[in-house]
């Protein structure tokens, strides 16, 4: 409780209290050449034949401390996991905190660095986690990775990985455009996350930038076959309670949609590997339809065996409009000319429907449901 009390207050505080230090840059000062910068070994994520995080050339890296704020550029080659970086930028300003001679460093730079104090005093820095990643062929996007680093004497940094990692795996003939996945208790996922340098698992979103989806965008598309492609994201740890809702987009404009309502744990520096899922074979709907007359219907609610609204599949109008099931409005109002339309809902892992007002409604078909 003790955390989430504190959670809970610097929420409240960052309205107020947080930020922006970097506005000005200036030519890199020449008092230290270099810094060195090896990353954990004890990770388990995927990015080399051996499932560990490297380096990749031209990364930079913000460097934090007494008086101190800078960036380095990565001098060594894509694949290293530890090397020198050079200095590239120095910043006018600096944060207004004691550091007691200790140094911190983040990875990706971000120039646009925020900072607040947690209660206890705790410096809080913000990383903006990527809604929009690129997918990248057996590996996460390297630019969605934040890691952390520290060191004693601001030459010397060791960094860590601060974020899970949620592998989809896909089979079939089509090609993949692009994939959003969305926790199914709107769990937040992405945006601006602050981070206690003194204790990284302490960790709180900003108020006004943080968000419940991540997209990975492949590009001119991934073409899947009967092996299986996995796309990786890169998430911050966080407990799904109600599952997850993926939903696949395919260059030809289908989707695919894959849900499920079990509790899936991302922890730190792991893999979360999803069971393959042949996306060739034909989806499996729960199907509703319903006959209904006038110009307002107010929307039937499909709920699962918690009593949860269902968050897989999509309700057609009858009017070649269609609606998400997680984004469904409490009514709906017809602009065409037609008096009667055939409402049909198609959806997944449901138990029970729910309506509210019958108005207008002649006759629902739960056969298929």
């Amino acid at each position: 409780m003790k955390r989430l009390f504190i959670f809970t207050l610097l929420v409240t505080m960052f309205t107020a209290c947080t930020e922006n230090v970097v506005v000005e840059i200036v030519s890199p000062s020449s008092d230290l050449e270099y810094i060195y910068a090896s990353i954990e070994e004890d990770t388990r994520v995927e990015l080399n034949e051996h499932k560990k995080s490297v380096w990749t050339k031209g990364d930079m890296i913000i460097r934090i401390g007494d008086k101190t704020l800078d960036g380095w550029k990565f001098t060594g080659q894509t694949g290293d996991r530890s090397g020198n970086f050079s200095k590239s930028t120095t910043f006018k300003d600096y944060f207004d905190y004691d550091f007691k001679g200790e140094y911190v460093a983040l990875y990706p730079y971000n120039s646009n660095i925020s900072y607040a104090q947690f209660t206890n005093g705790d410096l809080a820095i913000s990383q903006n986690i990527k809604k929009e990643q690129s997918y990248h062929p057996n590996s996460y996007d390297p630019t969605s990775n934040t890691m952390f680093g520290s060191s004693s004497d601001g030459k010397n940094f060791k960094f860590k990985n601060l974020m899970g990692y949620l592998c989809i795996s896909l089979t079939g003939d089509k090609s993949v455009k692009k994939i959003i996945v969305t926790g199914n208790n709107n769990e937040t996922i992405s945006g601006d996350l602050f981070i206690n340098i003194f204790d990284t698992d302490v960790t709180a979103w900003g108020n006004q930038t943080s968000y419940n989806t991540i997209t990975l965008n492949c590009g001119s598309g991934v073409q899947l076959t009967d092996e299986p492609t996995q796309f990786y994201f890169a998430i911050p740890p966080t407990t799904f309670t109600k599952g997850i809702s993926v939903v696949v987009y395919f260059s030809d404009g289908t989707q695919y949609p894959i849900n499920t309502a079990k509790q899936l744990v991302l922890e730190r520096n792991t893999i979360q590997p999803m069971a393959n899922v042949n996306t060739g074979e034909e989806i499996e709907w729960q199907t509703i339809t319903i006959q209904h007359s006038g110009e307002l219907v107010y929307t039937p609610l499909i709920l699962n065996m918690s009593g949860d609204l269902a968050t897989a599949g999509y309700i057609y109008w009858g009017d070649n409009n269609q609606t998400s099931m997680k984004e469904i409005p409490e009514s709906y109002v017809y602009v065409d000319a037609e008096d009667e339309h055939t409402i049909t809902i198609k959806t997944q892992n449901a138990t029970y429907l729910y309506l509210e007002k019958c108005t207008g409604i002649s006759e629902i078909d739960l056969t298929n449901f």
